[in-house]
């Protein structure tokens, strides 16, 4: 008896001991690493702090823009136009997948303001090269010490490596080794019942240009659709089936709404370059995923054909990235399936598929174009901020805009903005500069104390520029000021109208 008392004091002593530990590394020296290992716990706790209802958990999809965006803002900000009246935050972090969000959802207070959650289904995200990707490692380690465990024990697992740790050679075997062995299935006779197969036929045969020489880009590009698209999700052995149930469980648990935005794939891309074959694996996968988390409460919003092939960011490669007209189409698709749980809150913010002609930055920061950078709370106009040109910063905030997003039959531009300067400048310009492969190049300057040179107070400058008859066979339009002098200039206020 005496002998099992000293076993329980031991094991009681010890317990303490660790729980002194724990108490005291908690208090003096967590924070510290978790700023240092884990830096996402900023935009978790950001989440709660800020009392939002509403979250969105994205990756590179959600926040990537193109050049010529006049509106670069995220998925999940475009989303919140339609609801101003409920607050909304997101969590976004770069190649995350399912398994990363449900640790970031884990991670937040049960007592939140927390309601409703958008989660993005990236369909890549099931492929064997993106599930053995060289980057796990390193979102695995970031995620161990906002783990649901005490803080000692998680940096012990730090310490230690206690998380998915493989060197990029050991997850190539990996992925390759899927493409080998995991069969494809088809409808009716095909020659290739694996990607490696596939992949190989397609590089030897290739992507041929008109004169039947082989398009070396093409053809590497193809394959890469192959290897990327080329899989049927197994819903036992697929770790991602996993991550999203696992997301599905704790939704209910902590009775939260549950949006699962499967993002749009460049579905012209892959038909144009491999064929229907791999189509019909891309849709095959969809609607499994569709049927099953419907079957499960989830509010699926379908994107997978919304976005045609222009509006995708990269050409020569696979990635959700869209331009502003694809990011406002996902967004109102998104804020369409918000209504069954917040009717009454909805606001028809703009039409997805209007085409703009008319835009307006006041320079405070909200609207975001080309130069942000430029912004001062020097002078203004309006508001606090205008944008400061001059002194080795050239430019002022730059409307670069995809003229195909442009309606059609315009004839002339209108521009306006106010300026202020203290001295005269007559090399400051207002820069109309309009390029595409199959428009030659036009940079038209015009002086701004041409129109405008009032000292030591806001003057407002107007502009009409007619615009050239081939206008439409150009590509992007930036227009923007250009001060490259010593003197300083500041512009606010700017308005571009696009008129027939």
């Amino acid at each position: 008896m005496e002998k099992y008392k000293t076993l329980i004091y031991k094991f009681l002593l010890l317990a303490g001991i660790i729980f002194c530990f724990n108490f005291i590394y908690t208090k003096f020296f967590f924070e510290k690493d978790l700023q240092k290992h884990s830096p996402i716990i900023n935009s978790i706790r950001k989440v709660t702090d800020e009392k939002n209802e509403i979250i969105y958990l994205g990756e590179s999809s959600n926040t990537t823009f193109r050049e010529d965006d006049v509106d670069k803002r995220s998925i999940s900000d475009m989303i919140s136009d339609y609801y101003p009246s409920r607050k909304f935050g997101n969590i976004n972090k770069e190649a995350s997948h399912a398994g990363i969000y449900y640790t970031f959802l884990e991670a937040i207070p049960e007592n939140s303001n927390v309601k409703t959650v958008i989660v993005t289904l990236n369909l890549r995200s099931f492929d064997a090269s993106w599930i053995y990707s060289d980057l796990e490692t390193a979102l695995q380690k970031s995620l161990v010490l906002i783990k649901d465990h005490p803080p000692l024990f998680n940096r012990l697992m730090l310490s230690f490596k206690g998380y998915d740790i493989k060197s990029d050679a050991e997850r190539e075997v990996q992925f390759k080794k899927s493409w080998t062995e995991s069969k494809l299935t088809f409808e009716h006779p095909f020659p290739y019942d694996n990607v490696t197969d596939w992949d190989f036929a397609m590089a030897e045969k290739g992507i041929l240009n008109e004169d039947g020489s082989k398009n070396s880009e093409a053809t590497v590009l193809a394959c890469h659709y192959i290897k990327t698209y080329a899989f049927q999700i197994d819903t036992i052995q697929n770790p991602r089936i996993k991550d999203f149930d696992n997301i599905v469980a704790l939704a209910k648990k902590r009775n939260w709404n549950l949006v699962f935005n499967l993002m749009a794939e460049n579905i012209d891309k892959a038909e144009s370059l491999v064929g229907n074959e791999l189509v019909s694996f891309i849709k095959q996968n969809r609607d499994l995923l569709v049927s099953r988390y419907s079957k499960k409460g989830v509010t699926i919003v379908d994107n997978l054909t919304l976005i045609g092939n222009d509006e995708f960011v990269d050409q020569n490669w696979t990635t959700e990235h869209y331009s502003e007209f694809g990011r406002r189409l996902i967004a109102k698709n998104v804020s369409d399936s918000l209504k069954k749980f917040y009717p009454k809150d909805y606001k028809d913010y703009v039409s997805a598929n209007k085409k703009i002609s008319s835009f307006y930055n006041d320079c405070e920061g909200e609207i975001v174009w080309g130069q942000m950078q430029t912004l001062t709370d020097e002078i203004a106009y309006s508001g606090k901020m205008s944008s400061k040109t001059g002194q080795k910063q050239d430019y002022s905030i730059s409307l670069d805009y995809s003229i195909r997003n442009l309606p059609d039959s315009l004839k002339s531009i209108s521009i306006s903005f106010q300026k202020f300067q203290r001295e005269i400048n007559n090399d400051a310009k207002i820069v109309i500069q309009i390029s595409g492969s199959r428009f030659k190049y036009q940079w038209n300057g015009f002086i701004v104390n041409d129109i405008a040179k009032s000292l030591n107070k806001w003057e407002e400058v107007k502009l009409n520029f007619p615009l050239p008859d081939d206008f439409y066979n150009a590509s992007v339009i930036k227009i923007y000021v250009f001060n490259p002098t010593n003197l300083l200039m500041y512009v606010d206020d700017m308005k571009v109208d696009f008129e027939k």
